[in-house]
């Protein structure tokens, strides 16, 4: 009897403590969406039925307010809404909302402890540092890399105009990002046409593979940080972490004993761990230093490498397979590139350069339409380092409170771009830009915490899709006719749940 009434009394005190715990944003006279036992109100997106970014969609459209209170299990999270609320947070209070709240365990995990995730003062004093990394200047030295692997790229499109074969346009996207990446970020000489088993290929499409544990990493990551330290989940597969630190290191040796320089991103970051601070744009040289004078331990430099190659990877490789789905959907405006790129290419000797990548504007519209479109990273996170009282509101956001930016639900909210499936590349024409309360667009983030490889992540994808448009012309998979592209539910950024099938053809004109 006492065990029953033990057992009776636990579960009601649990209960009440839950229901106590799930009354937060109501006892605080915020709007919300009622939770639901256990997964608050992510558990679409935990059991994996709709992806993080349309889960988000839907609180979206339910709030009548400018932002709206949800919970991630039992953890209150605060979904912003309204762009002129998002602006504060990004920019105008920036200093109340510095971190971003996600996962980090440098003492655990220490390949958590990047740019990207890093909280207040680490991340400020990295962020400085590495920001010279990303000048124009830095990119025209390394724009010469990228042309190197435009070859293998278009000579496996030939190949499959020759054929007639129809390509899956994601993989062959990786495929050249992966190679820009090795040879541009870590200087190695990377064919994944040639060789799509390579371990650079390989490990890379581990850390975006489809199952049950990447999916439970990114959803703790991003809605219970917490869960990752609880379980002791690590941010990497062993081998996978075990490949970047021996990539890292051996490249690392290399460097220093033998004093080779290279212009590419690793070299940056030997200037880095070596003087403390990334030289100016005509310097790549470096004098080594002792052990004992290093300013960055080979764990995070390896952090740091590991987030270039994911962000750098990811990001440039959905842009160019969307985009490409969207030109091959609308002939009219592959009809423009076409046009656009003989034009340019004719002022320039008929050669892809640094200075011929940037005349070309249409296609620079046609990338931020994609981004609009399809955000390669769908939301955005801050959380509060202070209490911060709403300006015009009787709300108090408390210290610590996570802030959901939905990225792919402002994207596609018709009171910002009208028609919003409709792939309009004339919306950002500089005639047609507005402020961004009346055109909010966040593909990079904004404020200072924006997106630091903003360039080289344009750069790579405006390279790839010239280089191919420049020979060849896209026409979409019989599949793809007519229809729009649906998500998977198990994959938190927007990935097609059937890939994005394209068929590639010789130009003669």
């Amino acid at each position: 009897m006492l065990f029953i009434w033990f057992l009776v009394i636990s579960s009601a005190l649990a209960y009440l403590y839950i229901k106590y715990l799930y009354s937060y944003w109501q006892r605080r006279g915020v709007e919300y969406l009622q939770p639901s036992f256990p997964f608050g109100n992510a558990g679409k997106n935990f059991m994996q039925k709709m992806c993080l970014g349309e889960q988000l969609d839907e609180f979206y459209r339910s709030a009548t307010g400018p932002f709206i209170g949800v919970y991630g299990l039992f953890r209150p999270n605060l979904v912003a809404c309204c762009p002129e609320f998002i602006r504060n947070v990004l920019i105008r209070d920036f200093a109340t909302f510095i971190d971003r709240g996600v996962y980090v365990d440098e003492k655990n995990d220490p390949l958590s402890g990047h740019l990207f995730s890093l909280p207040g003062e680490k991340w400020k004093s990295l962020r400085a540092k590495l920001t010279p990394t990303f000048t124009s200047g830095k990119m025209k030295s390394i724009f010469q890399t990228l042309l190197d692997c435009i070859g293998p790229l278009q000579n496996h499109m030939k190949k499959l105009a020759d054929s007639d074969a129809t390509i899956e346009a994601r993989e062959m996207s990786a495929k050249f990002t992966t190679n820009v990446i090795a040879s541009a970020q870590f200087g190695l000489d990377v064919d994944t046409f040639a060789d799509p088993e390579s371990p650079f290929r390989r490990f890379g499409r581990r850390i975006f593979e489809l199952n049950w544990k990447n999916g439970f990493r990114l959803f703790a990551f991003a809605v219970c940080p917490s869960l990752l330290k609880w379980t002791g989940m690590r941010t990497l597969d062993p081998d996978v972490e075990d490949f970047f630190y021996q990539m890292v290191t051996q490249n690392l040796e290399l460097r220093e004993k033998n004093n080779i320089v290279r212009k590419d991103f690793f070299q940056l970051l030997v200037q880095l761990r070596n003087t403390g601070s990334v030289q100016l744009d005509d310097e790549w040289k470096t004098v080594i230093k002792t052990d004992s004078s290093k300013t960055l331990t080979i764990d995070e430099l390896t952090a740091q490498a590991l987030i270039f190659y994911v962000a750098g990877f990811e990001t440039s490789s959905a842009t160019m397979s969307y985009c490409l789905f969207e030109i091959a959907k609308n002939p009219d405006i592959q009809r423009k590139l076409h046009q656009e790129i003989d034009a340019v290419l004719a002022k320039h000797d008929g050669k892809l350069t640094y200075e011929s990548i940037n005349d070309l504007k249409y296609l620079e519209c046609c990338l931020d339409e994609t981004l609009r479109k399809y955000p390669p990273v769908p939301f955005l996170f801050r959380e509060s380092v202070k209490d911060y009282k709403v300006p015009g509101s009787h709300v108090t956001i408390e210290k610590g409170t996570p802030i959901l930016i939905p990225v792919f639900s402002l994207h596609r909210d018709e009171k910002y771009y009208p028609d919003p499936l409709k792939f309009d590349p004339t919306r950002f024409f500089p005639e047609n830009r507005k402020s961004f309360v009346e055109m909010p667009y966040l593909a990079f983030g904004e404020g200072p915490r924006n997106c630091i490889g903003l360039r080289m992540g344009k750069m790579t994808t405006k390279v790839g899709i010239a280089s191919m448009l420049q020979k060849f012309s896209v026409e979409l998979g019989d599949e793809h006719i007519g229809k729009e592209i649906k998500f998977c539910p198990a994959a938190n950024l927007l990935t097609p749940i059937s890939g994005i099938n394209l068929k590639i053809n010789h130009r003669y004109t």
